[in-house]
């Protein structure tokens, strides 16, 4: 059964986005362009301090470069817009055209980095839900930013977010043998990392596939698995 931890966390990311979308339409587009701009700034800080922080070594270089072969290979990031195209067919009837650039940006800000994933193990484990808590406020406040620039996308996001952290959830204790110190480290360099090329994709207007970077993220747990059966 999910807890508590990782429901709050989709209610705030689906809390956050209904203020963003029924508050939005009254910022100007002059105001919506500064915000996001700030936005842009805020999270390439965010990811700056994640990687300053860590004291991971050049291995991350090594598994971010075999991450985004193997997720251009699957190319995950054309299958998230492709997903999130069938979302707005199926939900949206007036076509917002924002819809799949809210619902990619925000599901991968909400899932990358450690919080999301040391969290949900933790909840799971021991029922310590006070990193996704944190975690939620975060990403409620930053939905109301996002929704009222993208729209119902956002929304959409927190089950994914949902789903993503429930599987860690549920897979709680075997994942806590798999990961040890070094691994969580790497992972939030990792997710610094992906998390600034978010900020510059929204800063710069760059189209940086940050998605098909993503199995960079579980490189680290395969690594320290195969460290510990072999060691």
């Amino acid at each position: 059964m999910i807890k508590i931890g990782v429901i709050i966390n989709l209610f705030a990311i689906i809390l956050g986005s209904l203020v963003g979308i029924f508050m939005g339409h009254k910022f100007k587009k002059n105001l919506n362009d500064l915000i996001m701009n700030c936005v842009g700034l805020f999270i390439i800080v965010i990811g700056v301090k994640s990687t300053l922080s860590s004291k991971a070594d050049i291995k991350v270089l090594v598994y971010l470069i075999i991450g985004a072969i193997i997720g251009n290979f699957i190319d995950i990031d054309q299958k998230i817009t492709k997903f999130s195209k069938f979302l707005e067919r199926k939900f949206i009837k007036n076509q917002e055209s924002n819809f799949g650039k809210g619902f990619v940006i925000t599901t991968i800000l909400y899932c990358v980095g450690a919080m999301a994933i040391v969290g949900s193990i933790k909840s799971g484990i021991s029922n310590d839900n006070n990193i996704l808590i944190v975690k939620s406020i975060l990403d409620g406040v930053s939905a109301i930013i996002f929704s009222s620039i993208y729209g119902i996308g956002v929304l959409f996001s927190g089950f994914a977010v949902f789903l993503y952290q429930g599987i860690f959830f549920l897979f709680a204790t075997q994942l806590k043998f798999i990961l040890n110190e070094a691994s969580l480290q790497e992972i939030d360099y990792l997710g610094g990392i992906m998390i600034m090329g978010i900020g510059i994709n929204i800063l710069f207007k760059k189209e940086i596939k940050i998605a098909n970077m993503l199995p960079a993220i579980f490189i680290p747990m395969v690594y320290s698995l195969i460290v510990k059966i072999f060691n």
